[in-house]
């Protein structure tokens, strides 16, 4: 039994982490002291505060689960072995993928980020098994991409291409021997 670990990558989720928090510290201050942020483009205070409370939700909202997931999640990471794909890589990590359920793996460019969306026999069941914001994020990725799970090196200790071919290299090779 061959077991391949891909661990987070510290590095990557603290730039995360700043860089959430640098949009939440923006977003105080376009709520606080919005007429310093006025130009001919914008020029409305109470736009410039809206746009700072949602950048401070928003923000905000990624920064906890961030946090929360790198301080109380030490299973971060993908895990490919002969039973299947087990992503804990980021928020929407679906935990264990069964070879058997997955029916293909196709490769896409989104925002400029690449994914392996993984087309699987019963989506529902992995939008089901979640809480409520993931599930709604697996719901969206439903709709969106044809599949509620999706997988990228963002977070994760390796780049996109050693990321794929190890994925595909495990599907054919454990797919052949079912």
């Amino acid at each position: 039994m061959e077991t391949k670990v891909i661990k987070s990558s510290n590095k990557k989720v603290l730039l995360s982490i700043i860089g959430c928090l640098v949009f939440v510290i923006l977003g105080i201050l376009f709520i606080v002291v919005p007429h310093i942020f006025i130009t001919r483009l914008i020029n409305n205070t109470l736009l410039i505060q809206f746009i700072g409370l949602v950048a401070v939700f928003f923000f905000g909202f990624i920064l906890i689960i961030m946090v929360k997931k790198r301080l109380f999640d030490k299973n971060m990471g993908i895990i490919v072995n002969e039973e299947g794909i087990i992503d804990n890589s980021s928020f929407v990590g679906v935990g264990l993928i069964k070879w058997d359920d997955i029916i293909s793996i196709e490769k896409s460019n989104v925002a400029s980020v690449n994914f392996l969306f993984i087309k699987v026999k019963n989506p529902e069941g992995y939008i089901n098994i979640s809480n409520g914001i993931k599930s709604k994020l697996l719901k969206a990725n439903y709709r969106s991409y044809g599949t509620p799970i999706s997988i990228s090196s963002n977070f994760v200790y390796c780049n996109f291409t050693q990321l794929e071919d190890m994925i595909l290299s495990s599907f054919e090779k454990y797919r052949m021997n079912k």
